[in-house]
């Protein structure tokens, strides 16, 4: 555990931080999590707009819960990467390359692409922005990373996207590789949504939605014995 400091003015927080070999450490930002109440799913997507408060252990990345660290919004890099909250090498998944981030915040990064709060749609049959990505571990065997091998209409497989949609009925905030109608929609990465246009509203009971995972509907229910961890550097 470490403590860091954004600003003088402002009090430490704590993080947990992975120190690498090329000197350059990664630090936990966030962490998804199905089994729980609608936090990163909130209708008015407050947590990835507005939340200036900590919750969750921000320290631990093996926690079993929903999780977002004032790194989150403070702490500027140029690349992410996701991993299991189970696996205590931190193995990523997923690690983007190219200066993803360009030296902002990941709240920065995604809020750039405009405002979606309480219902606005975001995209149709497009992803608004996307960047290239490693895959490695055992990704193909999780929740949300399905189609990593599959480049589709709106994405190719090396891609994650931001903000994605196709046709009516799937959405990803983050979608994992491609999609399209070649490869399952949109519905697959993390904070996925089975609603007809995409946004953070569900129009009825009918319709689901999930912290991560692969197709947005209750017979794909994805796992709720891990959770993802997001994090910076």
């Amino acid at each position: 555990m470490y403590y860091l400091r954004a600003k003088n003015t402002q009090p430490a927080f704590p993080v947990y931080c992975e120190l690498t070999t090329d000197g350059r450490g990664w630090t936990l930002i966030s962490r998804f999590l199905n089994n729980d109440v609608k936090n990163w799913m909130a209708d008015t997507g407050h947590w990835w707009y507005d939340r200036q408060v900590s919750t969750g252990r921000t320290e631990s990345p093996f926690r079993n819960t929903d999780m977002i660290s004032p790194a989150f919004w403070l702490v500027r890099g140029s690349e992410f990467k996701i991993t299991r909250s189970d696996d205590p090498s931190h193995t990523p998944l997923l690690q983007t390359t190219g200066n993803c981030l360009g030296g902002q915040t990941f709240r920065s990064k995604i809020t750039s692409y405009g405002d979606f709060r309480n219902g606005k749609v975001w995209a149709t049959d497009q992803c608004l922005g996307s960047r290239t990505v490693q895959y490695g571990g055992q990704h193909k065997s999780k929740d949300g990373f399905q189609q990593a091998d599959c480049s589709g209409s709106i994405q190719s497989a090396d891609k994650i996207g931001f903000w994605c949609d196709w046709d009516t009925g799937d959405g990803a905030f983050m979608m994992i590789s491609g999609g399209g109608s070649s490869c399952a929609r949109a519905d697959h990465g993390i904070r996925i949504s089975e609603t007809n246009a995409a946004s953070f509203v569900e129009e009825d009971s009918t319709q689901t939605e999930y912290d991560f995972g692969y197709d947005a509907q209750t017979k794909s229910a994805p796992s709720l014995s891990y959770s993802l961890n997001l994090w910076i550097r």
